[in-house]
């Protein structure tokens, strides 16, 4: 008997807690996750509702740690139990051996975490062991419903509860000890993984495009010329290069760790930002609710292609920003940030159109809790 199939009649058989609220994250919790258990306990959810985070990651979940009805479940079998017997599940990276058909009055949802770009796996499973599958727009909503076997009423269409952090007001650099004020522009550059051992996964060719050696000083005097501060987040997946150790000046590397000792995550840095430069990472059609200029870093194209390839026929359609190639290119792109020079405003408002269905300014978190009847 298979795993989903023994969890389904597990979950028939034990008691619904109608009260209960799950956060399924395996070995971490994600900023989807996060973001929606912050916007719970900020607005007194948690006064009426159990809310459990299944997760072995302590430091993911640290800034929880005493919060009245917030319990961080670290057993496989206790997160399983409690999983089962929620009445709401919420996950955003696959559901692992907690996996079931929900049972009546469940609701099973999946976050994931963010449009793609590039290739997914194909899960018909999917269509199965999720109540609903949250989609931002159009775009994802086409290949999401074919290679997870998603009917239309199975599809919550709305804006990812990350999104509403891009719009928060405090000034987080100051965490870092990042004096804002000392900067004209800060710009975030947030390259997808290529290559991770943790992940056994091999995308590209490349480790980090645009930044080695022999580009780093003239990078570090053109940063600091124009008074921009550039944060360099890498993948969590991503294999760790010497290459980050060569920062310095105006160049500053923060990593999840980084982050979770702050209670911080990189959406939160975002609204911060001024500028956003990435490649293939579904974190730009989020980022296009803020119409800030983005810059795409794609000198390995055509290897990730090959290797992982993507969900269009032609992704430099779907990229309405600089494309980013070389050193050259990224000193260009840090000057036009620096003069104010966008070039790029409509492309931006066609692609989020397409990838958005609501592009008013957050509330992403309370719209989804309202959907599935979660009520403080």
């Amino acid at each position: 008997m298979d795993i989903v199939r023994l969890n389904t009649i597990a979950a028939k058989l034990l008691p619904q807690k109608k009260k209960s609220i799950v956060f399924y994250g395996r070995s971490m919790l994600y900023c989807n996750s996060i973001q929606l258990v912050r916007y719970l306990i900020a607005n007194g959810y948690n006064k009426k509702y159990k809310i459990y985070l299944v997760c072995t990651d302590k430091k993911a979940t640290a800034q929880f740690d005493g919060v009245q009805n917030v319990y961080i479940e670290e057993s496989k079998f206790g997160g399983l139990l409690k999983t089962l017997t929620a009445k709401y599940v919420f996950t955003e990276t696959g559901y692992g051996k907690a996996a079931h058909v929900p049972v009546k009055g469940q609701y099973v949802i999946n976050l994931w975490h963010g449009t793609a770009l590039k290739v997914l796996g194909e899960k018909p499973m999917y269509g199965k062991i999720f109540s609903h599958t949250l989609c931002a727009g159009e775009f994802a909503r086409k290949y999401f419903a074919e290679i997870w076997n998603l009917d239309d009423e199975k599809i919550y269409r709305g804006g990812y509860p990350s999104s509403d952090a891009l719009f928060g007001d405090n000034d987080v650099l100051a965490k870092f000890s990042i004096d804002r004020s000392a900067y004209d522009k800060v710009i975030v550059y947030m390259p997808t993984f290529r290559k991770s051992d943790r992940a056994h996964w091999v995308d590209s060719d490349a480790e980090i495009p645009l930044l080695d050696s022999e580009n780093i000083e003239e990078l570090t005097a053109k940063l600091a010329e124009k008074k921009t501060l550039l944060i360099i987040k890498p993948h969590p997946l991503q294999n760790d290069v010497g290459l980050f150790e060569m920062c310095k000046g105006n160049m500053m590397v923060l990593k999840n760790d980084d982050m979770f000792a702050k209670g911080s995550n990189i959406y939160d840095i975002l609204s911060c930002s001024d500028a956003l430069i990435t490649d293939y990472s579904s974190i730009y059609f989020e980022y296009l609710l803020t119409d800030k200029p983005i810059g795409f870093a794609i000198e390995d194209i055509d290897s990730y292609g090959k290797n992982r390839g993507f969900v269009v026929d032609d992704p430099l359609e779907f990229m309405p920003g600089k494309k980013i190639l070389n050193a050259r290119d990224l000193i260009d792109f840090i000057d036009d940030i620096g003069s104010g020079k966008d070039q790029w405003k409509e492309e931006r408002e066609r692609i989020r159109k397409l990838t958005n269905y609501y592009e008013e300014a957050g509330d992403y978190c309370r719209k989804i809790l309202d959907y599935i009847g979660i009520k403080a």
